[in-house]
């Protein structure tokens, strides 16, 4: 794929994501509005967190690690006839254990939420278990819509799959809107269950009309079926093993105060608003060129895609950094002090934003960096590096939950992130040797210089001249507070990267 494509193609996923994030935040300030820092959403984050986590499992896991190069493969191939034969056992065998899986958890619910959430009351632990039953269903739903997604990200089509993601985030905002009252913290839940559907089916469509489509079919097996279960089960161990993170947080978190679990949520969520828009569309959309870099053996195109896919995150995500840290007290009270959310839940989650936000440039990175093994169909080393990772985070948790209660919680992810990402950039420079350090050099060190310089302006602006000129306490002048200081970080950064690093600018926009 050439330069322009992958652009165009980060454009159309980055325009998807940018409408989907939008949506995202009309999603957390209705429940913020609706239920707060309250006992409910403590138990909403632990009830849902299972489901959801599986879900994002097959998603980012499973489909980006094996289905995606595979279809790729065969998309390459030209073996269009037997894919399509694979797909359909892939749905199969995966129909029938996802209904082994829903009963058994369903029946298990008491355990595994207690086992989450040990220092749960039994008002939260109800809520919780409720909840959790309630959501399995989405995680069926979900993986179907995963493998659509791969499908089509294997064919070049990257607009429908955030399309789906825009209806998911809709179906949950109307819902809760319309429902909260009558149903309570429970509206959430089946909001799940049926915006889920609704973005399977969404992307099914699409798969009808390029001929992918599901026909029904008397088998459950293929000979691929074993090269899938290959690369599968160390993908599902160590992809399962990063999302013990939010888990151990939330083990050590149900100890806390009332709300805390809530105040995390809240603030993961905002922090992964830069990263689902930019760097997941980028990764998402090199990857399946960085795979038929491989299966070509073309390893200076694989260096320059990767370089260029690196560059382009630094670009965004080193600001997006600095931007967060510095404006995380006016973002959370813009997105969501109303109604139940007040002031006090405003400046805890405003702190837990700030901690979250030193972990997003290392996040980022990850999620090109573990596409390079995944092309070359290692799943493995990216297990061994996430065991070490959560050994450390769960170290890290421990002792600082002590001294810093929830704020110590954010702050070990922070810690683990960086280490997670330094092995794995070790690691690939030894096995590999595809990183060219020297085409990211000089992005990286003005995207930082550039962006520290910005936050220290955007925070002196913040604390000492909006005060006197705006009234904080109006929403509507909490979005002139937010948007200006926006455009003039942008200002500020674009002119910068403008004078210092023109020709990278350049490279990276394809022009």
């Amino acid at each position: 794929m050439t330069k322009s494509n992958l652009l165009k193609n980060v454009g159309i996923m980055t325009i998807g994501a940018m409408i989907c994030r939008i949506l995202g935040f009309a999603r957390e300030a209705i429940v913020a509005n609706k239920f707060g820092t309250s006992a409910p959403k403590d138990a909403y984050e632990i009830g849902s967190y299972i489901p959801i986590s599986l879900s994002n499992l097959l998603v980012a896991g499973i489909v980006s690690a094996v289905f995606i190069p595979m279809f790729t493969r065969y998309v390459y191939q030209g073996k269009k006839a037997e894919l399509k034969e694979i797909i359909a056992v892939v749905i199969n065998q995966f129909s029938l254990l996802m209904f082994a899986v829903i009963i058994l958890f369903w029946f298990l619910a008491p355990l595994i939420i207690k086992i989450q959430a040990p220092g749960f009351d039994p008002e939260r632990m109800g809520i919780a278990i409720k909840i959790f039953q309630i959501s399995l269903p989405s995680v069926y739903f979900l993986g179907l819509a995963a493998l659509c997604s791969g499908s089509l990200n294997s064919i070049k089509i990257f607009g429908i799959p955030t399309l789906g993601g825009i209806f998911f985030n809709s179906i949950i905002v109307i819902f809760v809107f319309f429902f909260a009252k009558q149903l309570g913290i429970y509206s959430i839940a089946w909001a799940l269950v049926i915006g889920s559907l609704g973005q399977f089916l969404i992307q099914y469509i699409w798969m009808e009309k390029n001929q992918f489509g599901y026909r029904f079919i008397k088998k459950i097996t293929h000979p691929v079926m074993h090269e899938i279960y290959g690369l599968i089960l160390p993908v599902l161990l160590g992809s399962g093993v990063n999302y013990l993170a939010p888990f151990i947080e939330r083990f050590f978190g149900s100890s806390l105060e009332i709300g805390s679990i809530a105040v995390l949520g809240y603030a993961f969520k905002i922090s992964q608003v830069p990263i689902g828009i930019f760097p997941l569309a980028i990764s998402a959309v090199v990857f399946p060129s960085l795979s038929e870099n491989i299966v070509c053996k073309d390893k200076p195109a694989l260096e320059k895609n990767l370089a260029w896919a690196m560059k382009f995150i630094l670009l965004l995500i080193v600001p997006a950094t600095f931007g967060m840290m510095a404006l995380s007290l006016p973002i959370t009270r813009l997105l969501l002090q109303w109604g139940e959310f007040g002031v006090q839940s405003t400046a805890m989650t405003s702190i837990a934003l700030f901690c979250y936000s030193l972990a997003l440039v290392p996040w980022s990175i990850t999620a090109v960096l573990v596409k390079i093994f995944y092309s070359h169909h290692d799943t493995k080393t990216p297990v061994f590096v996430a065991l070490i990772t959560i050994i450390i985070l769960f170290i890290a948790d421990a002792v600082l939950v002590r001294y810093f209660q929830y704020k110590g919680l954010a702050l070990g992810s922070a810690i683990a992130a960086y280490i997670n990402v330094a092995i794995l950039w070790v690691i690939i420079q030894r096995k590999f040797k595809c990183i060219n350090v020297g085409m990211v050099k000089r992005t990286f060190i003005v995207s930082i210089s550039s962006s520290l310089l910005m936050s220290l302006v955007l925070f002196f602006t913040s604390q000492k001249v909006v005060t006197r000129f705006l009234d904080v306490s109006l929403k509507w002048n909490q979005l002139i507070e937010v948007m200006g200081l926006i455009f003039i970080g942008c200002l500020i950064y674009g002119a910068c990267i403008f004078l210092l690093d023109r020709k990278d600018l350049k490279e990276v926009i394809g022009r």
